[in-house]
C-alpha cells in the first residue's frame, strides 16, 4: 500500500517532473544513463538462472525490472519509497501485463526471509542513505541473499573525501541531502558487511558519454512545448545537465558500479 507520508525528495519526483525526466532519460527511467546504464549494470547477470529471485531497491517507475523481466524468466520485486512513483509503476505494470511485484515503503523497515533472494540490485537510490543507513541495509542484504547470491549497486559517486570538490557540486550534495563516496570506498562498505569478491568500478567515462547523448536527445525534443511543459521547464533541465557534464569532466562527480557476492 502507498505510504501515508509521500516522499518525493522536495518535489523532485512529482508526476510532472517524472514525465519530464523521461524525455531526457528515456521511457521508464528517472535517473541518468537510462536504459544503457541498466544494461551495463546487468552485465554480471547474463547467466541469471531460471526462476531467480531478484529485488530492486529504489525501483522507480520500473525501467530496470521491466528490462530484466523481458530478458529472463525470473521473479522480480521492486521497492520504492515514493507514493507517486509506486502508483505509476503499478499502473504501467498492469498495462503491460507484467508480473513484477511492486511494494511501497522504506526498505529498512521491511524484512525478507533469510536466503530468500538471488540478486539484490539498486540504482541511484542509496545516495539518499547516510553511511550508517547504508551499512544497516548491507547487513540486511547479506542475510537475505542465498548462498552465492549477488548484490549490484549503481550510484552517483565523488572524488575521494581527502580531495576537495568544487563549491557548486558541494552545494548540490548538501541541497539534495546525498551521501556520496568514491567507488572504492563504496566497495569497502560492502566488504565491511561481509560481501566477497567485491568489485568497485569507476565508469565515469561511460557516464559522461551517456549524459552528453541524453542532453542531445533532450534538445531535439525541447521544441515540443505543451500545456504540461513550459520553456522554463526545458531550460531548467538543460542547465542542470550542462552542470552535471562539467562536474563529471572535472572529476568531481563520478559514477560507480559496485558488485559483491554472498559467501
Amino acid at each position: 500500500m502507498v505510504t501515508e507520508d509521500k516522499w518525493d525528495n522536495q518535489g523532485q519526483y512529482t508526476e510532472k517532473r517524472i514525465m519530464l525526466y523521461e524525455q531526457i532519460f528515456g521511457k521508464g527511467y528517472i535517473s541518468a544513463g537510462g536504459h544503457r546504464m541498466t544494461e551495463q549494470m546487468c552485465l554480471p547477470l547474463q547467466n541469471l538462472k531460471k526462476d531467480a529471485r531478484v529485488l530492486d531497491i529504489g525501483s522507480g517507475i520500473g525501467g530496470p525490472v521491466f528490462f530484466l523481466e523481458s530478458q529472463y524468466d525470473c521473479s522480480l520485486t521492486g521497492v520504492d519509497l515514493c507514493g507517486d512513483i509506486f502508483t505509476m509503476a503499478t499502473e504501467r505494470a498492469a498495462a503491460r501485463g507484467s508480473k513484477v511485484n511492486f511494494m511501497c515503503g522504506d526498505i529498512l523497515n521491511m524484512d525478507f526471509a533469510s536466503k530468500s533472494l538471488d540478486v539484490i540490485m539498486s540504482r541511484d537510490t542509496l545516495l539518499h542513505f547516510p553511511e550508517a543507513k547504508k551499512r544497516e541495509l548491507f547487513a540486511k542484504c547479506i542475510q537475505w541473499l542465498d548462498d552465492n547470491g549477488e548484490i549490484i549497486i549503481g550510484d552517483y559517486c565523488r572524488r575521494p573525501r581527502s580531495e576537495e570538490i568544487c563549491e557548486s557540486f558541494k552545494e548540490y550534495i548538501l541541497d539534495r541531502g546525498y551521501d556520496l563516496h568514491e567507488p572504492l570506498a563504496y566497495g569497502k562498505l560492502l566488504e565491511d558487511a561481509g560481501f566477497k569478491q567485491v568489485e568497485a568500478k569507476d565508469v565515469s567515462i561511460d557516464f559522461l558519454e551517456m549524459l552528453e547523448t541524453e542532453l542531445e536527445r533532450f534538445r531535439n525534443n525541447s521544441h515540443q512545448l505543451s500545456e504540461n511543459f513550459t520553456k522554463d521547464d526545458y531550460e531548467s533541465i538543460e542547465k542542470s545537465w550542462l552542470t552535471k557534464i562539467e562536474w563529471v569532466r572535472n572529476g568531481d562527480m563520478r559514477k560507480g558500479i559496485m558488485f559483491g557476492r554472498q559467501g
